[in-house]
């Protein structure tokens, strides 16, 4: 039967699904590198760019609150994997680049998850229900995601 019951118990699944698939990929991330799937995110982002980004775009790709990447963005360039700098045009801008220190452990962390993905998400359906998923997910976010 469809209805509202099975939209809830999918969207309730759906949930679950992706909270524990994150989990576990943050608990590898932390145990191979000492780093959280929030701060690969943030590398993975300012290297999707391909050169300096606005802390503000930043955020907005993160969809997490500025006071988050503020925080994540200060560890990682606490730590040397970052570099934060004034905008030249507008000094209130502050705009962010990987370090070569953040190229590298950018490119480890994602074969790393890379793998997890496929080993915790991909494996786990046939080429039909992957093949499902991809359109189900397109259907719900046809502008992919932006």
């Amino acid at each position: 039967m469809d209805g509202p019951a099975d939209t809830i118990d999918m969207w309730e699944q759906l949930v679950r699904s992706l909270r524990s698939t994150l989990h576990e990929m943050d608990e590898i991330l932390r145990a191979e590198f000492g780093r959280t799937l929030d701060e690969y995110d943030v590398l993975h982002q300012v290297d999707a760019n391909g050169g300096p980004i606005r802390m503000g775009e930043l955020s907005a790709r993160l969809l997490v609150a500025n006071s988050s990447c503020t925080r994540i963005v200060g560890r990682l360039a606490g730590d040397g994997y970052l570099s934060r700098f004034r905008g030249t045009a507008d000094r209130r801008e502050v705009f962010v680049d990987l370090t070569e220190a953040g190229r590298r452990l950018h490119r480890l962390m994602g074969a790393q998850h890379a793998r997890d993905i496929v080993r915790l998400f991909g494996v786990r359906l046939t080429p039909a229900g992957r093949a499902g998923m991809i359109a189900a997910l397109a259907d719900l976010c046809p502008s992919g995601g932006t």
